[in-house]
Order: C-alpha cells, then sequence, then structure tokens
C-alpha cells in the first residue's frame, strides 16, 4: 500500500530574498548561501523585473502634412496620443481643430499611451483630416 505523502507547505516561505553569488569566489561558484537557506531542502525561487527609473522623455514630432510645418515635442512614455496633441496646440495654437495623427501608417486612438503604440525617439507623427463626401 503506497501512502502518499505532501506537506501542507506554503509556495513561499518567509520573506522574498534575492540570492546572488557571493564576490568572493570564482565565476560559477555562488558561494555559501544566506542564512535562511542553510538547511533547505526546497526553496522557491521567484525571478523578479528589475525596478523601472520611470517614464522615458523623448523627442517626437509632428508633421502638419496641410502645409508642411513640423512641431518638435517632448514626451514621456506614459503620455497619451491626446497629451501630445494638447503640447502642439499649445506650442502652435493655429493647430487647434487640426485632426488626427498618423503613426507608422495607422491612425491612433487618443487613449493610447506612447509605450503602448510603441513610439520611439524621434518619431514621426503625420496630421490629417478626414473628408466627407469623398
Amino acid at each position: 500500500m503506497a501512502t502518499d505523502i505532501q506537506a501542507a507547505l506554503p509556495e513561499a516561505c518567509g520573506p522574498k530574498q534575492c540570492v546572488t553569488g557571493d564576490p568572493k569566489h570564482p565565476k560559477g561558484d555562488p558561494g555559501p548561501l544566506p542564512e535562511p537557506l542553510e538547511n533547505t531542502t526546497h526553496a522557491v525561487i521567484q525571478v523578479q523585473k528589475p525596478v523601472s527609473a520611470g517614464p522615458k522623455r523623448f523627442p517626437v514630432t509632428v508633421f502638419n502634412g496641410s502645409n508642411g510645418m513640423k512641431i518638435s515635442v517632448t514626451v514621456r512614455s506614459i503620455d497619451t496620443i491626446a497629451k501630445l496633441q494638447q503640447k502642439v496646440q499649445k506650442l502652435k495654437p493655429e493647430l487647434v481643430g487640426c485632426g488626427n495623427l498618423v503613426y507608422n501608417g495607422k491612425p491612433v486612438q487618443l487613449h493610447k499611451t506612447m509605450s503602448e503604440l510603441q513610439v520611439k525617439p524621434d518619431a514621426m507623427f503625420i496630421t490629417y483630416r478626414k473628408c466627407v463626401g469623398g
């Protein structure tokens, strides 16, 4: 008769700790384990993403197709297209209501952020207006 034994342990016991090698040991030899792991027979190691330094700032250009004017604006990765339009309109008030923006050949929605659209530094947005009636 076989008995199924499973300990009722939580997935991760105690606070999460970063296990790194000891700088005194050669590469490939991690050295002694941190004290909480010395007598452990089973451990769960969880990879954590590095902490971001915050939203990146970078320049983009808005090209007005009607008159060929280029407007350079500094945006953050968390800024939306609506925020970009506000910044452009603040610099060039005559562009109020100038229309929609295109990025990489596709119209962009006002609520999308720069990071969602994967906008790179020095990217170019182009303004356009929809013609009524064809």
